[in-house]
């Protein structure tokens, strides 16, 4: 049979492989009747001491256990570690290890013991080991965490050493001392793991690790910061608005932090409060011309708090349908919502729509399209780039005079997708043909922002 853990840190300890055992019993009796009658012989090697810092990790391996002990226990457990870490009996500390879990392989203030004697060795990895995994019942048992922090602390791993003495820090001011000691080291590990996570696409594992992050440094900096990026990386923007509104609180002075609320305030939250902070950056930056078109951008979206609350609503929508974009259409463009139409088309499959006269006023102004052959508009399926920025051409091309980017073109001239492409990005609607993107679907804020800047050019107050 092979040897237990335990009898393994005791053969580790003596320096001797399971083999060589007996020939140290044959070589200990030999020795012992070699020595009879001698006058004297040297004092036996004692252990190392423990060095002061050491000692106030290294306690009685009793001290916090939560389980109830028998009468004698403590003591005996006690006795023995006292005996380790002044005589050096690490046999006798091992021997009562093994005969205690013999009986009961759940004692842990025996594997302690064991972990105790591995750890006076210089062998914390093997301390380390004995003392993981940690139950969740044991997290409060201050002998064992103050032990484990101390041994992965040594090996350089200074989360677990952090997570072992947070457990019992409210308990032990050794404990405390050390997660105050440790906690900007562990705040940097930690934000470097979430940033590499999210660089290789492990969006799960950067969570996992934020969530350790939160739970242990909730107001560190660092936290906030990649609680900002993992909210990013998953598209949240509400979580995201959360942590740099607490950043911006930090500094005032960050430009980035600044912008970056305001557009989140715009996108999710509170469209006045990004308007008045676009309104504050454009007074501190007046030459700066991206930030005045932002503070445009602003002045809009607040004035849709003034519409009818479906309409608010698919502003914040991640994927308009057909008939969603007719309606937001219909809303934002004040010749549809009131501009009149000669001709009549038939579309049969939306009569039991909630935007019906939203969609029938701008098919028939032939701003989108209908199956003529089937007559259906599709009002439920997913609109497309190309159909989005198609309306936003037909919209253009109703100016009058018309407008210098659309070219010849006039309005019931055939578009296909690469005239549409090349009206809206000579129109500045979208930055180059590239942006085109013709099947992909488009968001609520995507189609807000193209019809702000329709509208702009149609010379539409806004």
């Amino acid at each position: 049979m092979g040897l237990s853990p335990l009898q393994q840190t005791a053969v580790r300890s003596s320096g001797l492989s399971s083999r060589t055992v007996p020939w140290r019993l044959l070589g200990l009796t030999v020795l012992i009747a070699a020595i009879t009658g001698c006058a004297g012989v040297d004092e036996p090697e004692t252990a190392p001491r423990l060095s002061v810092e050491d000692q106030r990790f290294v306690v009685p391996p009793s001290t916090g256990y939560p389980r109830t002990l028998r009468p004698g226990e403590a003591d005996r457990v006690d006795s023995a570690f006292q005996s380790l870490i002044r005589e050096g009996e690490r046999e006798k500390a091992i021997s009562l290890s093994e005969q205690l879990l013999s009986r009961n392989p759940d004692f842990h203030p025996a594997i302690v013991l064991a972990a105790q004697v591995a750890f006076l060795d210089g062998d914390t990895n093997r301390a380390q080991e004995l003392l993981v995994p940690s139950p969740a019942e044991l997290s409060e048992y201050t002998g064992w965490q103050l032990l484990l922090g101390r041994s992965a602390e040594k090996q350089n791993d200074l989360v677990a050493a952090f997570a072992a003495y947070d457990n019992v820090a409210n308990l032990n001011s050794a404990a405390r001392g050390k997660t105050e000691e440790l906690r900007p080291r562990v705040a940097q590990i930690l934000a470097q793991r979430i940033e590499d996570d999210l660089q290789k696409g492990r969006s799960e594992d950067a969570s996992a690790e934020l969530a350790r992050m939160e739970g242990w440094l909730p107001e560190d900096t660092l936290t906030l910061e990649s609680a900002a990026a993992v909210a990013r990386a998953l598209d949240d923007s509400e979580a995201e608005l959360r942590a740099v509104t607490r950043l911006s609180g930090r500094d005032p002075t960050d430009r980035s932090l600044a912008e970056r609320r305001a557009t989140l305030e715009l996108e999710v939250g509170d469209a006045g409060a990004g308007l008045r902070l676009f309104q504050e950056l454009a007074a501190k930056y007046p030459g700066d011309v991206a930030l005045q078109d932002e503070l445009a951008r602003a002045r809009f979206l607040w004035r849709l708090q003034l519409l009818p609350i479906e309409a608010q609503d698919l502003v914040n929508s991640t994927e308009l349908s057909r008939g969603d974009f007719a309606a937001m259409i219909f809303w934002l463009f004040p010749e549809v919502r009131y501009g009149q139409s000669r001709q009549v088309r038939i579309a049969n499959d939306v009569l039991d729509q909630p935007y019906r006269e939203e969609i029938v006023r701008v098919v028939n102004l032939g701003i989108m399209d209908v199956d003529e052959r089937l007559h259906q508009f599709s009002p439920t399926r997913p609109v497309t780039r190309t159909e989005s920025l198609t309306s936003m051409t037909r919209l253009l091309l109703r100016r009058q005079p018309p407008l210098a980017c659309v070219g010849g073109l006039r309005t019931h001239d055939s578009l296909d997708t690469e005239t549409v492409c090349g009206v809206v990005t000579s129109c500045g609607l979208i930055a180059s043909a590239a942006d085109c993107r013709p099947s992909a679907n488009v968001s609520g804020s995507e189609a807000v922002e193209l019809s702000r800047l329709t509208l702009n050019l149609l010379g539409i107050p806004q």
